[in-house]
């Protein structure tokens, strides 16, 4: 095995955690200082015979895009093989795993919460027990068994007829507490539509549907984080307005992108209209 530096073991060890990530995500964390000098550290871990990291890169019409560095089926094995690593412990792409371009920076900026988020928790003694993002999958469709076919692992079943699927599925611990926690990204500018999922989540809470998923007694708590502050603002009105869901208020949070980047812990926004910090209880 070629000698790879430490540097380049935590980069592989990153994208294990985070599954994708580009140039300055990983400057974010702190693994290099500078994009170029982590761009020529993971040039040679592409280039190598059997590559550990492959990236995936977009040609936009307008405007440069950050690629997307993820682990090949070479830096799966070499983290199993050379770290103890167990398979579930290993996010990677599923054969081969398209990123659509209409998808970038939902997805993106889905993996800039997760960044966030175990950022937060290393500087606070918190732990993940696991974080699954729409993306992610499990099953075979060669199965003979049809409800062992491929599924996204964040799909919640309301009744036989609907479900849904969030953009990140978390449980997580501070201390002796556990949380679980399901994440949105909204994008663009359609109140109405982020309202509608919101309410999704209203009757998901009523039914415990999603306790019952991950076998905890504690309800979940949607963090939602939109891209703009007009919409941030225009959908809690809406929830304001609509009667019967007062016991939901301190279940739901909101950020805008720009205040998640400023500060991760304090500074949500309720439907009350109160400010809450990320670990607020519900009541």
């Amino acid at each position: 095995m070629f000698h790879l530096t430490e540097s380049q073991i935590t980069a592989i060890e990153y994208l294990a955690n985070f599954k994708y990530l580009t140039s300055s995500q990983f400057v974010k964390m702190g693994l290099y200082k500078k994009r170029g000098y982590l761009t020529n550290s993971l040039k040679v871990l592409v280039d190598m015979k059997k590559p550990l990291l492959a990236k995936h890169d977009f040609n936009p019409i307008n405007g440069k895009l950050e690629s997307f560095y993820y682990l090949t089926k070479y830096g799966k094995n070499f983290l199993m093989d050379e770290l103890d690593y167990r398979e579930f412990q290993i996010k990677a792409p599923r054969g081969l795993s398209p990123i659509y371009l209409k998808d970038y920076h939902h997805r993106k900026l889905t993996i800039d919460f997760h960044i966030n988020l175990r950022m937060w928790l290393k500087s606070n003694n918190g732990d993940v027990g696991f974080f699954n993002y729409y993306f992610d999958k499990s099953g075979n469709n060669r199965s003979d068994d049809k409800s062992k076919y491929v599924t996204a692992l964040n799909k919640v079943i309301l009744d036989k007829n609907t479900s849904f699927i969030p953009d990140v599925n978390t449980m997580f611990s501070v201390g002796e507490k556990e949380y679980l926690y399901l994440f949105e990204q909204h994008n663009g500018t359609d109140a109405k539509r982020l309202f509608e999922q919101l309410y999704v989540h209203i009757i998901a809470i009523s039914k415990g549907v999603v306790s019952k998923k991950y076998h905890t007694k504690e309800s979940h708590r949607v963090v939602v984080v939109c891209e703009h502050e007009s919409v941030k603002n225009s959908v809690i009105l809406r929830l304001q307005k609509e009667s019967g869901i007062e016991h939901y208020y301190n279940f739901f949070i909101f950020k805008t992108n720009a205040e998640l980047e400023k500060d991760f812990y304090h500074n949500w926004t309720l439907i009350s209209g109160e400010n809450s910090n990320f670990l607020l209880k519900s009541k």
